[in-house]
């Protein structure tokens, strides 16, 4: 309570002073009259105090009241010395000013009284105080306006608090009062009270205790310095003063002097003319109008307006003209706002997009803050409440030295500090925020924005107003792929641009949504809907919004206004928050980035674009050395970075710049587009792109590739896919390579989304179009292809490429030229080249028609097309089937889809071998088919595949290994007049057979040859020759054995019946064609080399060749050798199935013997060799023999004898 009786009693000894000043001086017979009239106020003043002092309940008397009672009677004694020594002294007029800019000639004086005289003898009159409420220049106005108060100061206060000041208040009252003022800040008293109040901080200040009493500066100096003043009465006094001294730019501290010239020059004065010689230079309109031209002005100048206005800043009171213009609507928007420290000020600023504020009000506020954009200490509230944190960061020491700074380097300075997590206070951080919502929200308040977008403001966001919609406006206009007009380039200039850019440096919108009031608008239903885990005063709010940019609950219009602000965002690294953070000590390090977030005092080049392209690089691209990784933090935040702007080609930069042109050439429907079209449109046109924007387009797709979350199309339709399919690579945290291998092996799937499938293909697709677009490829193929593929780009170029290297090895028994890995990941790109024919633009393009017409119902993906014309390449164009049959090599030889999706499960249960080889597979699947537990499906592509390599040699890489020096040696023939690429119909492997049955082959090559046999006895689709010649004789006499299924001719009965019918018919001489007779007594043959290729002798003989045959070991014919020698000896001991159809077989043999004699010597020799009756044929072969000998012995001498003589010439 103490405190505040001291507070009141101080303010009342204030406030007397001030009165006094209302007094002049009188002469001797006035004086009476004088003390009774200042007793009276004085004595109002005092009852005040007690009335105010006994509502406290603490007023006593004595104590400080003691200080109250001395100071008044200390008044009153020096105003009756004063008025004692007036009438002592000859009466003359007194002029109380000099310089016409102060008091200019003929000017009403209303402190002008008459004193005593000199020497010169002037007629001694007498006078007496003039009050404002009686001059002749103000009496009618005080009548008007003030009812009836006649207190001097009460009518000051008054008549200058009043709006209709300026509109109605007479120019000679206005004139008046302002000699009035001025006299009182130039009366010595008021220095006296100044020295007595004031007296500690005049010692402190040389500057204001120096001054010539009298100067009517003292007063106006300590007010310039009232920063330093620490005394609570002192504080109050100039508190008191300001009101009077401000109320025009002539009572400021050497304001006139330093303005003067600038005053004239922009004629920022009301102007004298003859018909207004009295009129007033008006009341703080001077200052006003040197503000608005403060570009124009001397640096002295310039220092004296911002410096007033500081001083101003305290108390809205003392800015008259934003006094007047605003004082309605204080009454509406801070009726209960407290005046002082600035805020006022503040609690207007928060109302100024408010439709109910006057265009007045709104003018003066946008002009306070535009110099508040030029001296930051105009902001009262903001420099009270940031003033620790400015001193400690050394936030006014610009770069140029100026002990000023502008609020955009005390912005950024602070800001830097939290970024560097450097402790600001509290009430500076919030203050912070407030300022740049502020400037967010009205671009008015910006010179730079006012001066470098006024053009386009005017043009194309003049009806947006206030509230930050044309902020919002203009950034909307740097963006070209918004241009409603294609044509027009550059909507927004350079200078607007810049003025954007540093704007949104200064608000730093990016670690604060909240910041932008048009952008929490936009989005606050999305905010709450999606966002709501993450706090709203987070810069992590803004990564929410970009993550769900194509999540279904984003507006449209909030994400129109967030891609606005990331446009700006995304082109420095800087103003991405979580980015800076994480990345800034990589930054400097690695790309020589300042180490502050702002330091204006930095020599180094602004390179904040830059940043992050080189934080790029450097983490594909590592060094071995440790100071030259990037850490894991940053990694992330860039690959954060570069999802989001993948998200639409405005927040790629590279992009955006080199593509404005193919954007509206080839993606001219760009308006109606979805989020992240315009960049899968520029990829579809890939080959189409001019050569700067397809270079941007390809390094983006290059990236792409290696982290699949920046492929929107994905991300938006996938990511439930991802959980359902690889969710064990999501825990074990895999690379996105394997995630997005993982989404194509499941492509097909049944529970696949179709939008996620059609992003998974067009990636794919993509992809096609160079080698690099392939990252895990490109990574593990790259020595490989530099080496072996220079010359090729595209993926489809270098996959072929690479398969026929890798077939060429396998088939020459070669070392591997390409290491195993690459291999590895070789089959992966076959096997989604053999998922689709989209896959495989070459085979889609020459195979068209033969698509439309035999596969028209099939679809693009799960090979279902690429299968349909395998089926039916006898119906295929040439150009078609040949790049049929070049797939079918690679598939063979590397990776083959069908067997690959179909037989998953068979592989993993009867081959334990490298999943690799797939010739190794085939095999293994080859032998597995026919168990009871195999998978139909499975069976059906195994037989399909085997189909095909009976057809053609070349499609059977483990024959052509194995038979590469039988093929050439005896089909020779064949392989000369077939051309390259063409269906051999499985005419090599039927010379091969023949060989076989002769056994003139190698021995690896025969083993292979015998496995041929013995799948195509068990069934007729695997001998092709047979099959073809015989197609009638089938049709005519084995309709019964077949079953149409589809496109293929399926076996009923078990494995072999067409075969064994066509033999019956061959032993019953039912066969007219030759040539099928001759392939049924070659099948005849074939089957009497071994008895595992006739699968019908050899199931009935089981139970015999156990019994007789348990000895011989098989192969080479010598078990069928032991049966027929059994057949010959011990018929009856044999099983009467396994009697018959041996029996029955040699009779085949015998009857084909005929039908196919042997047409060479050593067929010859074979065939007897081979024949049961062996013995029979050599004995009579022998017999031959040794006639010829014993008759050409005997016959020799016959001959014609020659003479003795002939002999011996």
């Amino acid at each position: 309570m103490a405190a505040c009786r001291r507070r009141v009693v101080n303010e009342l000894v204030v406030t007397i002073l001030i009165i006094s000043t209302i007094l002049c001086d009188a002469k001797k017979d006035d004086i009476g009259m004088v003390k009774r009239n200042k007793r009276g106020v004085v004595n109002e003043l005092r009852n005040k105090a007690n009335e105010d002092l006994g509502k406290s309940k603490n007023l006593r008397k004595g104590g400080n009241n003691n200080f109250f009672n001395n100071a008044v009677n200390q008044f009153e004694n020096n105003d009756q010395k004063n008025a004692n020594s007036l009438n002592n002294r000859p009466l003359t007029r007194q002029k109380n000013i000099k310089s016409k800019n102060i008091m200019p000639p003929g000017q009403f004086r209303p402190n002008d009284q008459l004193v005593v005289g000199n020497n010169r003898g002037i007629q001694q009159m007498k006078t007496r105080q003039i009050k404002i409420s009686e001059s002749k220049a103000c009496a009618d106005d005080v009548t008007r306006f003030c009812h009836g108060n006649t207190n001097n100061f009460a009518v000051l206060d008054c008549l200058q608090n009043d709006l209709k000041m300026e509109d109605e208040v007479a120019a000679e009252c206005q004139d008046f009062l302002w000699h009035y003022k001025r006299n009182l800040t130039k009366d010595n008293r008021f220095d006296s009270a100044s020295k007595e109040v004031c007296q500690l901080e005049l010692e402190k200040i040389p500057e204001c205790s120096n001054l010539q009493a009298g100067s009517g500066f003292m007063i106006p100096c300590l007010i310039e310095h009232i920063e330093n003043v620490t005394n609570k009465a002192c504080q109050q006094y100039l508190a008191k003063m300001s009101s009077i001294v401000f109320s025009d730019y002539r009572l400021v501290y050497k304001f006139v002097e330093n303005c003067e010239t600038d005053i004239q020059t922009l004629q920022c004065g009301r102007l004298l003319d003859k018909k207004d010689e009295q009129a007033l230079h008006n009341q703080g309109l001077t200052i006003d109008c040197l503000a608005t031209r403060m570009g124009k002005l001397n640096p002295q100048c310039k220092k004296e307006v911002l410096r007033t206005l500081e001083l101003q800043s305290d108390d809205y009171h003392l800015d008259r003209p934003l006094f007047y213009a605003c004082r309605d609507d204080r009454e509406s928007f801070c009726a209960n706002v407290r005046s002082g420290g600035g805020r006022v000020y503040e609690c207007l600023y928060k109302h100024i997009a408010s439709k109910s504020m006057s265009r007045e009000c709104r003018e003066k506020l946008e002009l306070r803050q535009q110099l508040i954009s030029t001296d930051v200490k105009i902001d009262k509230a903001f420099f009270v409440a940031c003033k620790k944190d400015i001193k400690d960061y050394k936030c006014m020491e610009t770069a140029s030295g100026d002990p000023d700074s502008t609020r955009a380097d005390v912005l950024l300075c602070l800001e830097s500090a939290i970024k560097n997590d450097d402790h600001v206070t509290g009430e500076c951080v919030r203050e912070m925020k407030e300022v740049r919502r502020n400037i967010m929200e009205d671009f008015n308040i910006i010179p730079e924005i006012l001066s470098g977008c006024g053009n386009e403001i005017k043009k194309y966001c003049s009806e947006t107003g206030i509230g930050g919609n044309t902020i919002h406006c203009l950034m909307a206009l740097a963006i070209p792929n918004r241009m409603k007009n294609k044509t027009e380039e550059k909507i927004l200039g350079s200078q607007c641009k810049a003025a954007l850019n540093n704007l949104l440096e200064e608000v730093d919108v990016g670690s604060d949504y909240t910041l932008d009031k048009v952008l929490m608008r936009a989005c606050e239903s999305v905010v709450n809907t999606i966002c709501s885990h993450v706090s709203h005063q987070d810069s992590s709010i803004m990564n929410c919004l970009m993550d769900n940019l194509d999540h279904d609950d984003m507006s449209d219009v909030c994400e129109e206004r967030l891609l606005e602000i990331q446009y700006f965002i995304v082109r420095d690294f800087r103003f991405d928050n979580h980015l800076y953070r994480a990345c800034k000590a990589d930054a400097k390090n690695l790309c020589n980035a300042h180490f502050n977030w702002y330091s204006p005092k930095n020599d180094k080049p602004d390179n904040g674009a830059l940043v992050l392209p080189c934080l790029y690089q450097h983490m594909k691209h590592p060094k071995h050395s440790k100071p030259s990784q990037i850490s894991r933090g940053c990694k992330h935040e860039i690959r954060r970075v570069l999802r989001q702007r993948a998200k639409s080609v405005d927040l790629e930069p590279e992009i955006q710049e080199k593509c404005v042109i193919d954007l509206s050439v080839h993606c001219s429907e760009g308006d109606d587009m979805k989020l992240g079209e315009e960049i899968n449109c520029l990829q579809d046109n890939y080959d189409m792109l001019r050569p700067e924007c397809k270079e941007a387009i390809g390094n983006f797709t290059e990236d792409e590739d290696e982290d699949y979350q920046m492929d929107a199309l994905i991300m938006k339709s996938c990511t439930p896919m991802i959980k359902m399919f690889c969710a064990d690579l999501l825990e074990s945290d895999s690379e996105p390579t394997e995630v997005l291998e993982c989404l194509i092996e499941h492509k097909n799937h049944q529970s696949m989304n179709s939008k996620c499938a059609a992003g998974i293909e067009h990636h794919q697709l993509i992809s096609l179009k160079e080698f690099r677009f392939n990252h895990k490829f490109k990574e593990l193929c790259q020595a490989a292809v530099t080496k072996l593929c220079k010359n090729k780009k595209t993926k489809l170029e270098v996959v072929s490429c690479l398969s026929e290297h890798v077939r060429n090895d396998t088939l020459l028994d070669n070392k591997h030229r390409i290491d195993k890995k690459c291999r590895k990941q070789l089959k992966v790109e076959l096997l989604q080249r053999g998922e689709s024919i989209n896959l495989d633009p070459k085979l889609k393009k020459a195979c068209h028609t033969e698509i439309e017409a035999l596969c028209g119902g099939r679809e693009a993906g799960n090979a279902e097309i690429i299968e349909c014309l395998k089926s039916k390449q006898k119906k295929l164009s040439s150009d078609c089937h040949k790049l049929i049959f070049k797939r079918e090599k690679d598939e063979f030889a590397i990776a083959d889809y069908g067997i690959a999706t179909a037989c998953k499960r068979m592989i993993q249960i009867h081959c334990s071998i490298d999943d690799d080889n797939e010739i190794k597979i085939m095999d293994c699947l080859k032998k597995a088919k026919d168990d009871p537990s195999f998978d139909n499906n499975c069976r059906t592509i195994v037989l399909r595949r085997q189909i095909a390599q009976s057809n053609d040699y070349r499609l059977n890489p483990q024959l052509r290994k194995l038979c590469r020096q039988d093929i050439p040696k005896f089909c020779k023939d064949i392989l000369k007049t077939q051309k390259n690429d063409e269906d051999l119909e499985g005419k090599v492997i039927n010379c091969l057979k023949k060989q076989y049955a002769v056994k003139r082959l190698s021995k690896e090559c025969s083993y292979e040859i015998y496995d041929r046999i013995k799948e195509s006895a068990r069934d007729i689709r695997l001998a092709p020759q047979l099959a073809s010649i015989c197609s009638a004789e089938i049709q005519a006499h084995c309709q019964d054995e077949v079953i149409a299924a589809g496109d293929e001719d399926e076996i009923k009965g078990g494995p072999g019946r067409i075969q064994e019918c066509l033999k019956a018919k061959f032993l019953e001489k039912q066969l007219k064609n030759k040539q099928c007779i001759q392939e049924i007594a070659l099948l005849i043959e074939e089957n009497r080399v071994d008895i595992n290729v006739d699968p019908l002798l050899n199931a009935a003989c089981q139970n015999d060749i156990v019994h007789f045959c348990q000895g011989v070991k098989p192969g080479e014919g010598k078990i069928m050798s032991c049966l027929l020698a059994t057949l010959e000896d011990s018929p009856k001991a044999m099983e009467s199935k396994c009697f018959t159809l041996l029996k029955n077989r040699k009779e085949m043999w015998e009857y084909a013997a005929q039908i196919a004699p042997p047409e060479s010597f050593q067929e010859v020799y074979e065939a007897i060799s081979q024949s049961p009756a062996k013995a029979y044929f050599l004995g009579v072969l022998a017999a031959v023999v040794a006639i010829i000998f014993i008759v050409g012995i005997s016959c020799g001498r016959v001959t014609k004898r020659l003479k003795a003589e002939l002999k011996n010439r």
